[in-house]
């Protein structure tokens, strides 16, 4: 006897329940390591000077700027 159209078998059920049981898995497993990122300290960026002050920056800059460069290219022709 043939089976109708419209029904669903119990290997589609379980197919559809495995599906499921991994997304939720998966977005929970995600929500951990996302919260675990979260609570790690960052890293400390901040560079210290002599006697442990802040670094003071430099007055001027080692090299010209780049409009600077091409002001100059530009004003010699």
């Amino acid at each position: 006897m043939l089976k109708p159209d419209h029904e669903t078998t119990v290997n589609t059920w379980l197919l559809l329940l495995a599906l499921f049981t991994t997304l939720l898995l998966g977005f929970e497993f995600g929500k951990r390591v996302y919260i675990e990122e979260q609570l790690n300290e960052p890293v400390q960026t901040i560079t210290f000077g002599r006697n442990g002050g802040p670094s003071i920056a430099p007055d001027k800059p080692d090299s010209t700027p780049i409009w600077k460069l091409v002001w100059d290219l530009m004003s010699e022709e």
